[in-house]
């Protein structure tokens, strides 16, 4: 798959385009759209849970190990929780829209089940991801702040949303026949 970005974005300027660039570059465009999607309903849960458990006291018993995941550094995460819950409510939008609309995935009956394990299994690995980038730029750096917290999720999910990409494109919804390069 060659992508001529220079060329796209030439042209992106020029309204009369998009149809043509979007017909094109569907799967691409389509993976954007809802990957931004999905990256508010990262962002919104993360922030919800944030919320809903600012620390370890908050955070039902059951709950508390992922306070604790981070002991060995001799501090304690406030972000391990947030992400994992956020990565679920990701993840599960990320399935059915790239499942119908950005792959247009032709699986049914078991295949389903196999599509939805592998998803999942790669977004886990990009869930460590994720939760590596956030531990190094908030809990081990200890700079406290919204808008640091903020920046930091930027700066996980465009690798996240890339990783994603490679691995949905490469192995979940890989047509058949389809070679992987």
């Amino acid at each position: 798959m060659n992508i001529d970005v220079k060329n796209i974005l030439k042209r992106a300027v020029h309204p009369k385009e998009w149809r043509s660039l979007y017909r094109e570059n569907r799967e691409i465009v389509s993976y954007i759209f809802f990957g931004v999607l999905t990256t508010i309903v990262s962002f919104g849960t993360y922030y919800l849970f944030r919320f809903i458990f600012p620390n370890e006291e908050s955070v039902p018993v059951f709950l508390r190990w992922t306070f604790n995941l981070t002991a060995v550094f001799s501090t304690e995460s406030s972000t391990v929780l947030p992400v994992i819950l956020s990565w679920i409510c990701a993840v599960l939008f990320a399935y059915v829209t790239n499942r119908i609309w950005v792959f247009e995935s032709k699986a049914s009956g078991a295949g389903i089940l196999s599509e939805f394990v592998k998803f999942c299994g790669a977004r886990v690995l990009t869930l460590f991801v994720d939760l590596l980038i956030m531990f190094l730029l908030v809990d081990l750096t200890g700079i406290d702040g919204t808008l640091w917290e903020f920046f930091a999720k930027v700066v996980s999910n465009v690798f996240v949303l890339v990783l994603n990409y490679i691995l949905s494109k490469l192995i979940v919804f890989r047509k058949k026949g389809e070679s992987v390069r």
